[in-house]
């Protein structure tokens, strides 16, 4: 590493002097750090653009910047670096075989290696459906409870690899359990219709207090699957939520009943509460 390879953002947000700016540009093609940190960049600009379902936009420079580099600009600016680096990347994909295998998406992407959880709902990819103790995470209005750290930082690589291969479903579910509820609407959107998508949907709605959104996408879900069980799950938090105990309970013990590692013994407990919840709703008042 040398002077050169602490100013890629500098450039890339066109903050130096057009003397420093020629120099890194003659850098540029000698040095594979700085050479990859300009292809991720750029990769993952246009992810964020395409997940957010929008084109990249110039700023006006007086506007505060955004926490993701904005580029349109700069791309222009700088096309004598763009346009190889865009030819190298095509020819790339060109000649690697397609039959290539494909890349293991690292545990910190699904939070498999927590040993607790901080979504009470459930999410329709396998690997982020894995039962840990639910947690909630600080800030989540219950006090006197244990509480979960915040996640560590999602890598976008991965992201961007499930982006080319269009697993949507990993991709909604990354953003869910790190927290990033716009991104995964964003990407919900543009997610052919499912029975799984549906299920995701009402988990964004069960987040945002929607209980009877929710509740609207996953009765037809669980109507077409009676054993779909993180609709029936998710669809016990909607009731629970809306008062309709003796339902939620219902749920609750459907779950319990597929005998999953974890979430049976977790849905059995729940069913437990609600049941009460539901006796004492229908107790009558005191005189």
């Amino acid at each position: 590493m040398n002077a050169h390879c602490t100013k890629l953002h500098l450039f890339m947000d066109g903050e130096l002097s057009e003397a420093d700016a020629e120099g890194f540009r003659h850098h540029l093609p000698r040095c594979p750090g700085c050479e990859g940190g300009l292809r991720d960049l750029l990769q993952l600009e246009l992810l964020a653009a395409r997940a957010l379902g929008t084109g990249v936009v110039e700023q006006p420079v007086e506007q505060p910047r955004s926490n993701v580099v904005t580029l349109g600009a700069w791309v222009r600016r700088n096309a004598r670096v763009v346009a190889p680096l865009a030819l190298a990347a095509s020819l790339c994909a060109v000649m690697v075989p397609r039959m290539m295998p494909v890349a293991e998406v690292p545990a910190v992407v699904f939070l498999e290696d927590q040993s607790t959880r901080a979504l009470e709902a459930r999410v329709s990819h396998p690997r982020a459906d894995k039962w840990r103790l639910y947690v909630p995470m600080r800030g989540s209005g219950n006090p006197g409870a244990e509480l979960s750290e915040s996640p560590p930082p999602l890598p976008l690589r991965p992201l961007a690899e499930m982006e080319e291969r269009k697993e949507f479903r990993g991709i909604v579910a990354a953003y869910v359990l790190h927290g990033q509820w716009q991104q995964a609407q964003a990407v919900l959107v543009r997610e052919p219709a499912s029975l799984s998508r549906d299920n995701d949907l009402a988990v964004v709605a069960l987040h945002e207090g929607r209980f009877q959104d929710a509740l609207s996408l996953l009765d037809p879900v669980v109507r077409a699957d009676p054993e779909h069980a993180q609709a029936l799950w998710n669809r016990g938090l909607a009731l629970f939520e809306l008062k309709q105990y003796a339902r939620a309970a219902r749920d609750f013990e459907q779950v319990a009943a597929l005998g999953e590692p974890g979430w049976s013994d977790e849905a059995r407990k729940r069913m437990g509460n609600a049941l009460k919840q539901a006796q004492q709703q229908q107790a009558p008042a005191a005189p």
